[in-house]
């Protein structure tokens, strides 16, 4: 982590740049995955290695951290977005030269229409919002993200104070051993937890009932999870209730990563993820401060009701971030047409509409007037041959 941590929301952008809005949540889920797959396993390699000293698991962790370098830089290319869009900006400029020896008007045609494909390039390039800046709304994915990772950073740093003082402490004859491989068997189960929960759990509930109800169903999960953590009297219990809240934190996370490349332009998911893992950042560095404190001066549960309080925060924050409209509406569809209709065909320059009036285009694009899907589409085509032919025999 530290420094090298950044890789996440890398990580996370890549996955927005190379799926659809679909696939998007699942995917960053099966990432997250991936993570608990290292949370299960980690702890017992570590573990065994260590037997052989400290130095091998450190060792082995660097060779780990160079091979997936290496596996990086061999076999994962740029987001094909990236190159399209890249391409699309290059054939949209005019060349130099292109329009030589044309009248100052043409030149003006040619600038005009240039800056009318680069106006389109950027809209399709950006197709929920069209912004490539962060918009207002992502801060209240950046507060929830804090709040959450405030909850975890504290669990952390807590429990394995909490287990021993209140559930083995004079029940155990070396309570602190007790404790602590107790400690390592709970993360073992949340790492569990998070796996099934990416791969069986958040896809179908995702299908089903929508992005904000599931993030509310994990909202409710992660509250009674730390409530029932306060009033666990038992290990099993406390283990139960831990893997309830793990699981509600699980339906969360991927979705807020998702809604948050949602709301801002491709260009920037890199920096939006990374605005977003610096405040998680920040509740890492604060949380044990804060929380120790309130564990030694207070009730040792008031860690667990604050995460449960703050939990009721933060899911309201994700659910008040205004959802992108998917499709365009007919004043946006007439909008563009007539941008087309104003500009001339210039060398060098993807055609234009030259002018022409084309009802039927607008017909299609905006879905007004048109019958069943399949003949209606026909219709239109030979609807727009006709026209064509007509024109041809006017003129001739």
């Amino acid at each position: 982590n530290g420094a090298s941590g950044g890789t996440v929301g890398i990580a996370n952008a890549y996955i927005a740049d190379v799926t659809n809005a679909v696939e998007k949540p699942t995917y960053i889920s099966y990432l997250q995955a991936c993570n608990s797959v290292g949370i299960i396993i980690g702890p017992a390699l570590g573990g065994s290695l260590a037997h052989f000293g400290f130095a091998v698991p450190c060792y082995v962790s660097a060779a780990l951290s160079g091979l997936n370098l290496i596996v990086a830089m061999l076999f994962l290319t740029e987001p094909r977005s990236h190159r399209e869009l890249a391409a699309n900006l290059a054939h949209a400029a005019p060349e130099e030269g292109a329009v030589e020896g044309t009248t100052g008007a043409g030149v003006h045609d040619n600038a005009a229409r240039a800056a009318g494909n680069t106006q389109l390039a950027a809209r399709a390039s950006s197709v929920d919002t069209g912004l490539d800046y962060i918009p207002c709304s992502a801060g209240l994915l950046f507060a929830a993200g804090f709040l959450f990772m405030l909850g975890f950073a504290s669990f952390e740093s807590v429990t394995g104070y909490y287990l021993l003082d209140e559930l083995f402490k004079g029940k155990y004859a070396n309570p602190t051993q007790a404790s602590g491989q107790f400690y390592g068997l709970l993360f073992t189960l949340a790492g569990i937890g998070m796996l099934l929960t990416a791969l069986f759990v958040y896809k179908p509930m995702l299908g089903c009932i929508g992005e904000f109800p599931t993030v509310a169903v994990g909202g409710v999960l992660r509250f009674l999870g730390f409530i029932f953590m306060s009033f666990a009297k038992t290990p099993v219990t406390f283990a139960a209730a831990c893997i309830c809240q793990v699981v509600g934190g699980n339906l969360i996370s991927p979705t807020t990563s998702s809604l948050l490349t949602t709301i801002c332009s491709k260009k920037i998911y890199g920096r939006a993820l990374g605005y977003q893992q610096s405040f998680q950042s920040v509740a890492r560095i604060f949380a044990p401060t804060i929380f120790g404190y309130l564990y030694d001066q207070f009730d040792h549960r008031l860690t667990f009701w604050i995460n449960a309080g703050t939990t009721v925060i933060a899911v309201p924050l994700i659910l008040m971030v205004p959802r992108p409209r998917s499709n365009m509406d007919v004043e946006e569809v007439e909008e563009n047409i007539e941008r087309m209709e104003r500009q001339k065909s210039v060398p060098g320059v993807p055609p234009s509409l030259d002018g022409a009036n084309h009802g039927t285009l607008r017909r299609q694009l905006s879905g007004v007037g048109q019958d069943a899907p399949g003949s209606g589409q026909t219709q239109s085509l030979q609807r727009v041959v006709e026209a064509q032919d007509s024109q041809s025999q006017s003129s001739a």
